[in-house]
């Protein structure tokens, strides 16, 4: 029987008794579905790791359903990881902090714990119900595209948990953002100096809080840099991510697709077209080309929105992998902004 249920008080409490007995409950945020263990609980963090066949020294990021419950598990050390708090979170955000003796070694190896509060009303009931710091990756078989959908999660680990709690699909359909403040190692003698300035954000994952937004928020006074420095401490960062068992490619133009097929065209071999409405739509004849060439063609979402192109990503990977496709062509979309999470995630798809 699928293990579904309902985002209901009823649901909740038996999601506390299952948390509390050192099992595993997914369950939905604004990004993707987690696959949440008690983060005290060495047995319960193992057992996601043994679930997810996921590598020992990938971290998890820990779940709190109030960020007035930070201090209990992290130590904020400054004014900026507290501007930070108290403007951007509950949200689709990971701050690295330093984390307290009693998180799980399993949780995250390293001195530093990354804290989320979800903005997701069903991540933060269950959150608020269980009363416990959650660890929570996302709800799939490591390498494999993050679930945003229950049944998603359920054709990954569905046979070896016993609750799935079902919040429909998440809204942004990728990971948070992961940020670490540090200091800089530089002698602040100078009055004249801002304070917030000692300091450097540094953003170990990209996604929906942006470079420029975090920019924004300090006026400038922060430096904000995108860092593949310390891979250790970010899940994510460290392994091929989000892939599927068929071969992923970018491409630029419609013509890389041309050269690149008419070595491969064959109508055993499955191909699939990841594009943007505006490319589908100013290049008719050509698409139809592909389209009498056994391919099928995907849309993408928009360039004027690029959150609908994230908002798609996983699902249309997850559709892929269970239709055994063996190429799939993802276009190239500009890296700004959100532009540049949705291109490290499908980079780092196609093994760049």
């Amino acid at each position: 029987m699928q293990p579904f249920y309902p985002p209901t008080p009823e649901t909740y409490q038996l999601a506390k008794k299952l948390i509390e007995n050192e099992e595993l409950v997914a369950f939905p945020t604004e990004t993707i579905y987690g696959l949440g263990a008690n983060a005290l609980s060495d047995v319960a963090v193992q057992k996601i790791f043994a679930v997810k066949g996921r590598p020992s020294d990938n971290p998890l990021i820990v779940h709190l359903g109030d960020k007035k419950r930070i201090d209990e598990y992290a130590r904020v050390e400054n004014a900026v990881q507290q501007k930070i708090i108290d403007t951007l979170m509950p949200g689709p955000l990971t701050l690295l902090l330093p984390k307290k003796e009693w998180i799980s070694k399993f949780a995250c190896g390293v001195p530093l714990v990354g804290i989320r509060i979800p903005s997701n009303h069903v991540a933060r009931d269950f959150l608020q119900a269980v009363q416990l710091p959650i660890a929570a990756p996302s709800a799939n078989i490591s390498w494999k595209p993050s679930p945003t959908t229950a049944q998603m999660v359920y054709d990954n680990v569905g046979d070896q948990i016993p609750m799935i709690i079902d919040g429909g699909e998440s809204e942004a359909g990728i990971e948070s953002s992961v940020i670490r403040v540090v200091e800089k190692e530089t002698n602040w003698t100078s009055a004249a100096q801002g304070w917030f300035e000692r300091f450097l954000i540094q953003i170990l994952r990209p996604w929906f809080v942006t470079k420029e937004d975090l920019e924004a928020l300090f006026d400038g006074q922060v430096e904000v840099v995108y860092t593949v420095k310390n891979p250790e401490l970010s899940p994510g960062m460290r392994y091929k991510h989000y892939s599927i068992s068929g071969e992923v490619r970018i491409f630029d133009s419609l013509s890389d697709i041309s050269l690149s097929s008419q070595s491969i065209h064959s109508p055993d071999i499955h191909i699939w077209i990841l594009l943007t409405q505006e490319l589908q739509e100013s290049n008719p004849d050509l698409i139809q080309h592909f389209v009498r060439d056994w391919m099928t063609i995907l849309p993408r979402g928009t360039t004027s929105n690029l959150a609908s192109c994230a908002h798609l990503l996983f699902d249309q990977y997850h559709s892929a992998e269970q239709a055994w496709i063996n190429l799939l062509f993802v276009e190239r979309l500009p890296e700004e902004w959100i532009g540049y999470a949705i291109m490290n995630r499908v980079k780092r798809s196609a093994g760049f």
